[in-house]
């Protein structure tokens, strides 16, 4: 079932919409240092209050209300203009989340959204090349193979973040939509890289013994890239994990290690070892810890042959939604928020990898 999306005014599809994107890079390879391409020619604060004012002129064409002749205290209560402002930020947020997940995790993950009350059907077959076997001249047959096709149905579930608007900082326009926005994507984001990389780690028990190492050795690293390519056809073999988990991958003797001192000091892991590439994932904190913990396990590297089949699929439901209380629901004068998101992730592919835990 298709599922349909505020639509924006002209203005919006001219000037929001590419102002949004260009603000998300900027802010991505300001404070992640993503290599992405923007407009150098304002700062980010600049480009922040032209993506506010942007809002602010679609939030005013879906109310279909003149607010031109009335304070800002007057609407900012009205339930319309809590309703329009949080379809454009939901729908801003929609088009982004689904191209960051692909791109942080392009090695990994495949992304795709489906209507409300859809469920995504993936075709699994086999990447398994058939076995050649030598034959007699008077047998017409050799044992019989064939072609398995499976099916895997991913149904996506409700994930929920709520929030708390202080309504003095709306009334003295304090509130920053393009912030809020942005600090939305980033934490669903978070989760949803968690989730990916979760379902990979937690396949470990699942593999058979010439697709994991329980310790890493110089032998064994290059034997299970070695076999990973193999398996799935000659396709290269990468190793992915934390930098903390592939600052563990080293050669054993004490000479060779002399002459990498310099690249490893600098990067924090070698780029390649053995022939094989490694590459880095972006730590995430677990933000239901007391302290800050880790979300992604440093004592796995994953060896993956990015060209074949991506191992994990994330599929999203439709479009987010956002339930806000009353504006004077609450005695102190604030306002919960809360936005639905619905997504789900899982382990679907006919690619061979490998991984091999190791000691940080």
């Amino acid at each position: 079932m298709a599922f349909k999306t505020v639509t924006f005014s002209q203005d919006g599809e001219k000037n929001l919409i590419p102002a949004w994107k260009d603000y998300v890079n900027n802010y991505r390879a300001v404070n992640f240092s993503v290599k992405k391409s923007y407009d150098t020619s304002k700062t980010l604060d600049e480009k922040e209050v032209l993506v506010n004012a942007a809002i602010d002129r679609e939030i005013a064409n879906l109310m279909k209300v003149d607010c031109s002749f009335v304070d800002k205290e007057a609407y900012a209560t009205n339930p319309t203009y809590q309703w329009a402002k949080f379809a454009v930020i939901n729908k801003l947020v929609d088009m982004i989340i689904p191209d960051i997940v692909k791109e942080d995790y392009m090695q990994v993950a495949n992304t795709q959204t489906i209507g409300y009350g859809d469920s995504a059907v993936f075709d699994i077959k086999s990447g398994d090349l058939f076995t050649v076997v030598e034959n007699g001249n008077s047998r017409r047959h050799v044992e019989a193979q064939r072609q398995f096709t499976g099916q895997k149905a991913l149904v996506p579930t409700n994930h929920t973040v709520t929030t708390e608007v202080d309504l003095y900082r709306v009334l003295a326009g304090k509130e920053n939509h393009a912030e809020y926005a942005m600090k939305v994507v980033l934490s669903i984001e978070s989760e949803i890289a968690i989730d990916i990389m979760a379902a990979v780690k937690d396949s470990f028990n699942t593999l058979t013994a010439n697709f994991k190492e329980n310790a890493y050795s110089e032998t064994a690293f290059k034997k299970l890239a070695a076999r990973v390519g193999a398996a799935n056809g000659g396709a290269k073999a990468v190793a992915i994990g934390t930098e903390l988990g592939l600052g563990t991958i080293m050669p054993t003797n004490d000479y060779l290690k002399m002459g990498l001192g310099e690249t490893y000091s600098k990067i924090g892991y070698l780029p390649v070892f053995k022939n094989v590439p490694l590459i880095a994932l972006a730590q995430k904190i677990d933000w239901s810890s007391a302290d800050y913990d880790f979300a992604l396990d440093d004592s796995y590297i994953y060896m993956i042959s990015p060209q074949t089949q991506k191992l994990v699929q994330v599929v999203f439901e439709g479009g987010s939604l956002a339930i806000a209380d009353g504006q004077f629901a609450n005695s102190n004068l604030t306002q919960k928020v809360s936005l639905h998101k619905r997504w789900i992730v899982g382990l679907i592919t006919n690619s061979k990898y490998g991984i091999m835990k190791t000691t940080v």
